[in-house]
């Protein structure tokens, strides 16, 4: 019995193995006919029909859809600057101090046609009514002033706001250079000041071309460039103090580049009978107005006018210039050392 139960073993063991490889030969066979009907090979490829159609699986998408042949790469510093610039405006455009300083610009036609008694008054201080420009000068009276107080709001609290309101730790970290995110919302603070400042001299030079059939647009051009280079040096000032303070003010830039620094220049100038410190930025407002022939401003700076020497403008300007870039150069070395 033993012989025999040993021989119906082998013979079931056979069996149990035919029964194993004919399955596994079975699931090899569905899983290649399964495979086949997926794909068809031509030379080892696979076939499309048609743009990003795979056969047989229902499935179509163009190679754009796709993503296919798409090369992915961190953006260029200068796309970055831009999206933040583009960004910063959009929040500017939501301002309310936006709206309200144009309003000011707007209100230069109501006060000189409204209350002619305003210029009327300006002739007591020596602005004629002989020449279109002087007129201009005139209903700028405030340039000076306008400057430090334009470009503080726009300027002096963009980066506090960004660390104070936890925005700055949202942006930073992402793939984007400090720098990009420094010179772009600096930019966009300039472009907006430059914007309304170029409102309030078109509003001006229409006023006064209803009363005058000429203007000199040599000298107009002449105190505009001015005017660019003092937004320029005034908010790279009050861009770079921000950078030093937590929670951001626009009274301390303004009392800065208006009152503080002025004052101690015009009486520096005044003790050594030397008059070379108004070549700083913060005498270009009166500057642009001396060019049109303003006798004096509405400044801290008002006598200033009297004692600069208006043939120097590529000096002022030039000096304008390098003030505002030695003062992004130290805004952006204090932000880059900024701890996260």
């Amino acid at each position: 019995m033993s012989g025999l139960s040993k021989v119906v073993d082998f013979f079931s063991f056979e069996k149990t193995v035919e029964k194993g490889e004919a399955a596994r030969a079975r699931n090899e066979a569905e899983k290649k006919a399964m495979e086949e009907s997926f794909y068809s090979h031509d030379e080892g490829e696979t076939q499309r029909e048609g743009s990003g159609t795979w056969r047989n699986t229902g499935y179509y998408a163009t190679d754009e859809e796709a993503h296919r042949n798409v090369r992915y790469s961190i953006r260029s510093s200068a796309n970055q600057t831009l999206t933040v610039f583009m960004a910063q405006m959009k929040l500017f455009a939501k301002m309310k101090w936006t709206y309200i300083l144009l309003f000011m610009a707007l209100l230069i036609p109501i006060i000189a046609l409204g209350v002619p008694g305003f210029v009327n008054f300006l002739t007591n201080f020596g602005f004629s009514e002989a020449y279109s420009n002087t007129r201009i000068a005139g209903l700028l009276f405030f340039l000076p002033l306008m400057l430090g107080l334009v470009t503080s709001v726009m300027c002096g609290k963009q980066m506090p706001t960004e660390f104070k309101d936890r925005t700055a730790y949202l942006n930073i970290p992402l793939p984007m250079s400090r720098a990009s995110f420094y010179f772009g919302k600096y930019l966009a603070g300039f472009v907006m000041c430059v914007g309304v400042f170029m409102f309030a001299y078109s509003m001006a030079i229409i006023t006064v071309i209803t009363k005058y059939d000429t203007i000199f647009a040599d000298l107009i051009l002449e105190s505009l460039l001015l005017t660019v280079i003092g937004i320029l040096a005034y908010s790279a000032t009050a861009y770079c103090l921000g950078c030093f303070t937590k929670k951001g003010s626009s009274i301390l830039p303004f009392a800065v580049m208006s009152f503080i620094i002025p004052f101690a220049a015009m009486i520096i100038c005044t003790q050594f009978n030397d008059y070379n410190l108004t070549l700083l930025p913060f005498f270009l407002g009166e500057a642009a107005l001396g060019i049109l022939g303003a006798p004096m401003s509405g400044s801290v700076g008002m006598i200033a006018i009297a004692f600069m020497d208006l043939s120097s403008v590529w000096t002022m300007i030039a000096v304008g210039i390098a003030w505002a870039i030695a003062m992004l150069a130290i805004g952006y070395y204090r932000i880059s050392r900024r701890e996260m």
